[in-house]
């Protein structure tokens, strides 16, 4: 098993899947494109690299597991809020 693909793959498809977590949900469509594409772009890798399935399949429960936690720790006391509800304070405020 090589350490460094499993954290390199773990970290990028965990900073993936909480891109789409954080996402606004009118975007939400562009970046479930965007990480499908980041997903084949992975397998096309990996089966050109050679014997890395189960490092892959590992790093992508990895990477689901912490995108959970994340959610459960932060996404979950604090969502995403609109464009509307958004409101910028300034020096006047």
């Amino acid at each position: 098993m090589d350490g460094n693909f499993l954290a390199l793959i773990t970290i990028f498809m965990t900073l993936l899947f909480i891109m789409i977590q954080r996402s606004a949900p009118a975007r939400r469509r562009l970046l479930f494109a965007f990480a499908a594409l980041c997903l084949l772009l992975l397998r096309h890798y990996t089966t050109l690299k050679g014997d890395f399935h189960a490092e892959t399949l590992i790093a992508i429960v990895l990477a689901l597991l912490l995108a959970g936690v994340f959610w459960l720790l932060i996404g979950r006391y604090n969502p995403l809020k609109g464009d509307d509800e958004i409101q910028v304070m300034g020096m006047d405020d």
